[in-house]
């Protein structure tokens, strides 16, 4: 059921290998591993995809993640879709809520929000808030990742126990009808 839909929706290497801007990429791309739809590289890609999510590095976030998808051989389409669980719709709140649980865990007050901005204020408040950002964002981006990747395998694994219960009916009434 979902290895069907994946591949489905996801895109097909060969379709990629049309793109101008993959070409220098062509050789590590080709392995099977970055593509194969099975249970154990699409649950570690969605968990790797929503770490990366967390992680205040956003023009980062996917040449980090093409860089370790294809070091840990799991599915690359998987992890890109994933990633984007960190959009401009979503980026406030996520590091808002990184910076807050990094507050709570290194025992600091909040920073609270200035009157005016500029560059200058901008850079120190950045090195104020830089640490419990980070630590925030590894503790929630750890737990929102073995969240994703428990859900998704749950979710495979019991669609696979109905497959093979729907086919073991199937057989049993076949052989009635003999």
């Amino acid at each position: 059921m979902f290895r069907r839909f994946l591949r489905r929706v996801l895109p097909r290497r060969e379709h990629l290998d049309a793109r101008w801007y993959l070409r220098p990429f062509r050789a590590l791309l080709h392995d099977p591993a970055l593509w194969a739809v099975h249970r154990r590289g699409v649950t570690r890609a969605l968990a790797l995809g929503v770490f990366i999510a967390f992680l205040p590095i956003t023009p980062l976030q996917l040449p980090l993640l093409a860089a370790v998808t294809i070091w840990w051989r799991v599915n690359l389409p998987v992890a890109v879709v994933a990633v984007f669980v960190n959009n401009p719709l979503t980026l406030v709140q996520m590091y808002y809520l990184n910076y807050r649980v990094g507050t709570w865990l290194l025992g600091r007050e909040p920073v609270g929000f200035p009157d005016s901005v500029s560059l200058r204020l901008m850079i120190e408040q950045l090195a104020r808030i830089g640490a419990p950002l980070f630590l925030g964002a590894l503790v929630v981006g750890s737990l929102a990742a073995a969240l994703a990747y428990g859900v998704l395998n749950g979710l495979w694994r019991i669609a696979l126990l109905w497959r093979f219960r729907r086919r073991g009916r199937r057989q049993r009434e076949r052989l009635e009808r003999l």
